[in-house]
């Protein structure tokens, strides 16, 4: 069989203005890149990746001698095919971070002295380009504003106690600084959990179930029988207003609009649970043919690594919006927005339990003050079943430009 290759090349630019005390410290530059070339022949894949520079001939000479390890890949290349895009073309200069990074701590120094900020105020710029010799040309190129500010309370003696978060394409600071006023108005005043056992509890996407529903739709754990929905393809396992996409849309993920193995979903995506009912599982190229799945072009894997199926964190599984106008949802009743949960997961069952280290007081609409800790139950059944409320475009918290979902469930509060 002839040789086939693949070359990947991610190059990365990076100000980053470092905060501490409330001031900037250093601004540092970096400039990265990043390339990987496979090679092909008789089943086997070869490997070899870089940093820097380096030339690609020598790479490929590397991937061939490194064919010898005999690590098989006996799956056709995504071919003919050539898509490049591009999602903003006005980056950020290094002077522009540092004036927007002093502006936002000269606020927050005049009106909350009683915090102080740390952590970073960064510009990302980003291309990933991927070829072979099958005719795939595939470019992804995008840049962002990044603000990571870690808050604490000069009166407690906490490591941290919050944090301000914002990622945008293009910067809007005075609506940032808008938000971030109210949301630390709302964290200086100190208030009671609502009565009752179990209370509706909101999160910034799906930041509890999507960890939990990459490992249950992972292809081989499905196929192996070690998934809660294993032997349960075409069965309804959740609320009918339950329906989650693998989706590779760059203008909601700031990520590649095509897998470690090249492929491009439809811009809608695929469907994996439709209105509840399990439909697909997650499957690379490899998993889809060794176990007779549908293949759904979940590949992931770093530039020097064999392709593998994206299951790990679930950053690519966006679950549809279903339901409209929390407010309305709620009725009179108070919900909770968790905002930081650490140390908490789900067991192989589907039981969860979390501490929930910050959270506010929410009535749909505001953040309406700062709830004291607690820890919250449920099960996944429950979660997106019985439980669920639903999931909503987000338009109370703004984190920037990047369209985010609120998505809310009742839960058992432990106090």
């Amino acid at each position: 069989m002839s040789l086939k290759q693949e070359f990947i090349t991610i190059q990365e630019k990076e100000t980053t203005a470092r905060v501490q005390q409330s001031q900037v410290q250093a601004v540092r530059l970096k400039d990265i890149t990043k390339k990987g070339v496979r090679v092909y022949q008789d089943g086997k894949i070869g490997i070899s990746g870089a940093v820097g520079d380096v030339s690609e001939q020598l790479l490929l000479e590397n991937a061939k001698e490194n064919l010898a390890a005999g690590i098989e890949y006996p799956y056709p290349l995504t071919k003919d095919r050539k898509d490049h895009r591009a999602y903003n073309d006005a980056p950020l200069s290094s002077g522009q971070v540092l004036e927007h990074a002093e502006e936002i701590l000269a606020v927050l120094r005049s009106e909350y002295s009683d915090f102080t900020f740390s952590e970073f105020v960064a510009s990302n710029e980003i291309r990933v380009q991927m070829k072979n010799s099958e005719g795939l040309d595939l470019e992804y190129q995008d840049a962002f504003f990044n603000v990571q500010l870690i808050l604490k309370e000069k009166s407690t003696a906490n490591l941290f106690d919050g944090g301000l978060a914002y990622q945008s394409r293009q910067v809007n600071l005075d609506r940032f600084l808008d938000f971030n006023r109210h949301f630390l108005e709302a964290y200086r005043n100190k208030v009671e959990l609502p009565a009752g056992e179990r209370l509706p509890v909101f999160t910034l996407g799906a930041a509890i179930p999507n960890g939990f529903l990459a490992r249950s739709l992972h292809g081989e754990r499905f196929a192996k029988g070690s998934s809660l929905f294993s032997g349960k393809l075409g069965e309804e396992l959740f609320s009918e207003k339950v329906s989650l996409d693998l989706l590779r849309d760059p203008k909601r993920s700031l990520r590649p609009f095509f897998d470690a193995e090249g492929v491009v979903l439809p811009e809608s995506g695929i469907s994996l649970i439709e209105r509840g009912r399990l439909l697909r599982v997650l499957t690379d190229k490899k998993t889809a043919q060794t176990y007779n799945l549908e293949h759904t072009g979940a590949a992931t894997g770093a530039y020097d690594d064999p392709p593998t199926i994206d299951g790990a964190h679930g950053q690519s599984l966006f679950f549809r919006t279903d339901s409209a106008d929390i407010k309305g949802v709620l009725g009179n009743q108070l919900a909770i927005f968790a905002f930081i949960f650490s140390g908490g997961d789900f067991t192989a069952d589907g039981s969860y339990a979390s501490p929930v280290q910050i959270s506010f007081l929410f009535d749909g609409e505001r953040l309406l003050g700062k709830l004291p800790e607690f820890t919250m139950r449920s099960h996944i059944n429950r979660m997106l079943g019985q439980d669920y409320i639903g999931t909503f475009d987000n338009e109370s918290l703004y984190v920037g430009d990047i369209p985010t979902q609120l998505q809310g469930y009742y839960m058992t509060i432990v106090r």
